[in-house]
């Protein structure tokens, strides 16, 4: 009888790695080909945990077969520190550049929808982190650049980071660059998009080149009250019909926007590569998971810094019982990261700031 136990806890346990590694490296599929089937990294944290879990199961029936889950974990160490990288922190040298990248969520204009004092109140508390924060360069997306806010921009945040520049599309977002170096201009990168858009700026910073690429690139397109049935969903305030209908609904949109956004990743990674040997941080708002196809291929000839130098999974979306890591900083080889991490304790938008320094090797 134990015989049988272990024999069929073995092949569960296999069954939950082969589903770990399927969905661990879903991120080589392209959406525009596979546009279910490569969003299947949402689902890898689950399998990972079941596997973890596995481990405690073999603790009771036979130590010996703990060997298997740890084994999993090894075959699928690229998309375990992929999704939850484990680096010891310390110093960033001197001479480091402090970089931000922040979804501002029209400077939390949304979290007050009609309520302009309010509004204002969240705006400036906001731009005062951003000051509190000391950064070199500052990348925003989702940055409405209107009267009220270019007032709170000058009195706020000039005195500390003096160069500023937008981006915009026809009736899309804004993206914006604050930097404490001179910033000589921009450019816009071409790929289809109603509202979506990244931008080029070229940075002097102290008599060298800097590329910085912002991006804010196709989001998931989820209404309002598609987001309350997902965190009603989350909560377990649906049924199992429900919850059925539920998850097929957010596959087809989930792969629907992955295929849309999949030929931006590729004109963000082509930007990159055309200008290869040149300095460059590109950042922004990915609107995808770490095993995704637009993180792949844009970080392809790039270093992620997060998962680089960061511990943990660094949730930066939080919202509506979502929380994804969907913001990213990457930098060319010629720069080393250090220390990024998602910073929580500014929750003003609905995206957590992710920060970091990079320094010149050699400087």
């Amino acid at each position: 009888m134990k015989k049988f136990i272990i024999n069929t806890v073995i092949s569960a346990n296999l069954v939950i790695i082969f589903a770990m590694l399927l969905t661990g490296f879903a991120d080589l599929l392209d959406p525009r080909s596979w546009p279910i089937i490569a969003t299947g990294g949402y689902a890898f944290p689950v399998f990972a945990l079941i596997n973890f879990g596995m481990i405690v199961v073999w603790m009771f029936i036979s130590k010996k077969h703990i060997l298997i889950p740890f084994l999993g974990f090894v075959v699928g160490y690229v998309p375990m520190m992929q999704f939850c990288p484990v680096h010891a922190s310390g110093d960033a040298p001197l001479g480091a550049l402090k970089v931000m990248t922040f979804n501002t969520w029209g400077f939390g204009s949304q979290r007050e929808p009609g309520n302009d004092e309010a509004k204002r109140e969240i705006r400036r508390k906001m731009l005062q982190y951003i000051v509190d924060e000391d950064c070199h360069v500052v990348c925003l997306q989702e940055a409405g650049y209107h009267h009220s806010v270019r007032a709170d921009i000058d009195s706020i945040v000039t005195p500390k980071m003096p160069y500023l520049d937008t981006c915009k599309t026809e009736g899309g977002s804004t993206l914006m660059i604050l930097s404490k170096y001179p910033i000589l201009k921009h450019e816009l990168l071409k790929y289809k998009s109603k509202g979506n858009l990244s931008a080029a700026f070229y940075l002097d910073v102290n008599g060298k080149e800097l590329i910085v690429v912002n991006n804010h690139l196709e989001t998931n397109s989820f209404s309002t009250e598609e987001k309350s049935q997902f965190s009603d969903m989350v909560k377990g305030g649906m049924g199992g019909r429900e919850i059925k209908t539920e998850s097929k609904f957010i596959l087809r949109k989930l792969g629907t926007a992955a295929a849309i956004r999949a030929p931006q990743a590729d004109a963000v990674a082509s930007f990159v590569r055309m200008h290869k040997g040149r300095s460059m941080i590109v950042c922004g708002d990915y609107n995808d998971i770490p095993l995704s196809y637009a993180r792949r291929i844009i970080a392809k000839d790039l270093v992620d810094c997060y998962v680089s130098t960061a511990t943990g999974p660094g949730f930066t979306y939080h919202r509506n019982g979502m929380y994804v890591r969907i913001d990213n900083v990457m930098c060319t080889d010629d720069l080393e990261p250090y220390n990024f991490s998602v910073e929580t304790k500014c929750n003003l938008s609905d995206h957590y700031p992710v920060v970091g320094w990079v320094k010149w090797h050699g400087r």
